[in-house]
């Protein structure tokens, strides 16, 4: 069965985000049917490579809280501030405790996790995100950070309708965050702001940068997925 982008979310279709996803073209499927995603829908992907995965994603993930925390400092009313504001904190307290229980899980303390180093596909990504958070303004950033915020939504619907049945899924867990009612109403929030900073500060002229920059973001998302493998590598340089 082929996704059905416009059933599973409507909300993001006739939007600028969707313009931006459709105009991504290959790119954007690289992003979201890359191997590793296909392997961890399966229940294939190897054990270890998915907890140095999580471990990439985890500091990644700091450095992208910090980057919707600035969106906080940018904003020009409260409502916007709130807005940010209120995805800064599933972030923390949701997505990120998935990682940290996972890892935990595993026997990976917070702060052994901190004391790992970032691969070159994690600097890369995640410094590029907070460039554009600092020398652009809110469009800027909202467009970049939407690659993430809402791909993921889509990949985990996407595997949703694929393992449902699978009760001894192995990573089920990580499955149903991402296709999940909080998670998805985190997405549907900042669509909707991205939306309304499309109307305020965008128009025509600036749609190619804008282009550019989520295509950027979805490439460099797109090779993140190795992050894990890179990380193995680098803890085990000789294999």
């Amino acid at each position: 069965m082929s996704f059905d982008f416009d059933q599973a979310m409507p909300y993001a279709s006739n939007t600028l985000y969707g313009r931006l996803r459709r105009d991504c073209g290959p790119d954007w499927y690289a992003y979201v049917e890359h191997p590793f995603v296909k392997a961890l829908g399966a229940g294939t992907l190897p054990r270890d490579e998915f907890l140095a995965w999580m471990v990439q994603d985890y500091l990644y993930l700091a450095h992208y809280t910090r980057a919707y925390a600035l969106l906080i400092y940018k904003s020009s009313s409260v409502p916007q501030m709130r807005s940010a504001a209120d995805i800064v904190h599933g972030l923390l307290n949701s997505e990120m405790s998935l990682h940290k229980r996972q890892l935990a899980e595993a026997g990976l303390s917070a702060a052994e996790i901190d004391e790992v180093p970032e691969t070159l596909e994690t600097l890369a990504y995640s410094r590029y995100i907070l460039d554009r958070g600092m020398s652009g303004d809110m469009l800027d950033l909202t467009v970049t950070l939407a690659a993430c915020l809402a791909g993921y939504a889509e990949i985990g619907l996407r595997l949703a309708e694929t393992t449902t049945r699978q009760k001894d899924h192995p990573y089920r867990d990580w499955i149903d965050t991402y296709a999940g009612a909080e998670y998805g109403g985190h997405v549907r929030q900042g669509l909707g702001r991205l939306e309304e900073l499309w109307e305020s500060h965008g128009g025509p002229g600036r749609y190619p940068m804008l282009l550019k920059q989520f295509r950027e973001a979805v490439r460099l998302e797109a090779a993140f997925w190795n992050a894990g493998r890179s990380a193995l590598n680098q803890s085990n340089p000789a294999s």
